[in-house]
């Protein structure tokens, strides 16, 4: 995501405004300069606490390997059969330590994974 944040262990991108948002894209020809990443691995910001697997309705948050997004289809695909109008969750977003803002280091501590 080009330096915007480092990924949550339910695949969303934590950035210094939290994971629970959405992104869009601007084509420009507008030259820019980089903007220094503050972090260097792939799961930096997230503090693995397992929250997000708690909170999904379709279990499709395992702690050892992650989202798994086929179970996550099938619920959005089963919820809007049912509701007629279901194409999102974002259930594992909310009430989470990332949720508006980069957990703070000292909460790693509190994970249930190293």
């Amino acid at each position: 995501m080009c330096g915007h944040g480092s990924f949550g262990w339910s695949r969303g991108i934590i950035t210094k405004r939290g994971i629970a948002g959405r992104f869009a894209s601007v084509i420009t020809d507008l030259e820019l300069e980089p903007d220094e990443r503050p972090y260097e691995g792939l799961y930096d910001y997230c503090v693995m606490c397992g929250k997000c697997a708690k909170n999904c309705p379709a279990q499709a948050i395992d702690m050892q390997e992650g989202k798994k997004h086929y179970p996550c289809n099938m619920w959005l695909n089963h919820m809007g059969e049912v509701t007629h109008f279901a194409d999102t969750c974002g259930k594992c977003q909310v009430n989470v330590p990332c949720m508006d803002h980069i957990p703070a280091p000292k909460f790693r501590q509190y994970s249930i994974l190293k």
